[in-house]
């Protein structure tokens, strides 16, 4: 199998938050049937810092920018809450929001 060197984060292009503008949050997923054979899981609840939580109501989209292969992959998660679009990132393992989201603007 071929190594493949890593390669730097994607943070700051493909509107993806750079550190200083990131909040880190932790999120519940749930397991979904995406069909007999697949499986699938998805945010439901996202977990602030300070101890507040929302209810994640649907997901609209889920986009990936970069690849696992390269260590670079960022996943965007556009979720429903409270009835307004919100993006949610994960990267490395670790989900954040922007800082002047409109979810993180509630803090």
């Amino acid at each position: 199998m071929a190594r493949y060197p890593r390669r730097r984060s994607l943070a700051g292009t493909c509107g993806i938050p750079v550190e200083r503008d990131r909040i880190y949050v932790q999120v519940d997923m749930e397991e979904e049937s995406l069909s007999p054979t697949e499986r699938g899981e998805h945010p439901v609840r996202i977990h602030w810092p300070d101890g507040r939580s929302w209810h994640i109501e649907s997901v609209y989209a889920m986009r990936t920018f970069g690849r696992k292969i390269f260590g670079n992959l960022c996943v965007r998660w556009t979720v429903c809450i409270c009835h307004e679009p919100k993006d949610l990132w994960w990267e490395g393992g670790k989900w954040f929001v922007a800082k002047r989201s409109g979810l993180a603007a509630r803090v």
